[in-house]
């Protein structure tokens, strides 16, 4: 008896470890979705401004503020 019940008790502790095990990597994996999505959004802000910068030096190295007026004045 005392035989089958120490099987028992094993047998929980293996379905336990196994139970935690799952929980925690999923977890785990969540953190490291939320973490790379805002290493992502990080990078993809900076090459928004990056771009935007670069428009703007490039805006202002554009000529006589007339000549641009007309060039823009068909995209409006």
């Amino acid at each position: 008896m005392a035989d089958l019940l120490i099987w028992l008790v094993a047998a929980l502790g293996v379905v336990g470890a196994v139970v935690l095990g799952r929980v925690w990597g999923r977890a785990e994996g969540e953190r490291v979705g939320k973490r790379e999505a805002e290493r992502d959004a990080m990078e993809e802000t900076i090459e928004k401004v990056e771009r935007g910068r670069a428009a703007v030096r490039d805006g202002r190295r554009a000529g006589d503020p007339a000549d641009r007026l007309r060039r823009n004045n068909g995209k409006w």
